[in-house]
């Protein structure tokens, strides 16, 4: 009789790959030393999601956070066939100076041609982050951010109003594995951000958070 008194409770979102992680949702990252000490074998949460949107694609990025409150961004690229995780965090204009050198840094806007940049300095904390140098692969263009998972919507209009327009000028180390991203914001604003790409399968662990 106490069958009639069973809460029907909505079955667990199950998660089958990094692609479907939200706000909420956790994963673990390989204990390797692929990775500096703060990242390796660590337990991330999704914070949020955003979507940067290019004339004829999108990337999605999924944000961060470790329980020691450390920010980390994830995008997950797919290319001929195989799938990749690239980790990225962001440096500031005092740790761009000493790693590259501020002057050597600003060939980057000031060349014409696609520049080539080599690592000065490489400090223990971002080892693992950082290739001995890196090549611009093509021109700068602009592209436009949302601060919104558009995954599972249509995007809008490119250039149509609501996405903050971004320039975007990306560097990678020969071997494909580091990556040196620049965004140039209205006003000036710039970030800088060193990538790791990994295998995708260091992600492990999927835990779903308590959206449905």
């Amino acid at each position: 009789m106490f069958n009639f008194f069973k809460s029907k409770k909505a079955p667990e979102r199950q998660l089958n790959h990094p692609s479907e992680l939200r706000v909420g949702d956790m994963f673990t990252v390989i204990d390797s030393f692929a990775y500096p000490s703060w990242l390796k074998g660590q337990t991330l949460r999704v914070t949020d999601v955003q979507t940067y949107q290019y004339q004829h694609s999108a990337d999605y990025e999924l944000v961060l956070e470790s329980d020691a409150g450390k920010v980390i961004f994830l995008q997950i690229e797919r290319s001929d066939g195989e799938e990749w995780a690239n980790f990225s965090i962001k440096i500031q204009r005092d740790e761009v100076d000493e790693i590259f050198t501020l002057d050597e840094f600003a060939r980057i806007f000031d060349e014409e041609q696609l520049t080539f940049i080599e690592v000065k300095n490489t400090p223990e904390r971002y080892m693992q982050f950082l290739g001995d140098s890196y090549q611009q692969t093509e021109a700068p263009f602009v592209c436009y951010f949302h601060n919104k998972d558009y995954r599972n919507q249509a995007l809008p209009q490119y250039e149509q109003e609501g996405g903050e327009p971004c320039e975007m000028i990306c560097l990678e180390s020969s071997d494909e594995s580091h990556g040196l991203n620049i965004e140039i914001w209205d006003g000036g604003e710039t970030e800088v951000s060193l990538t790791l790409t990994r295998p995708i399968t260091d992600i492990v662990d999927l835990f779903p958070g308590d959206t449905q």
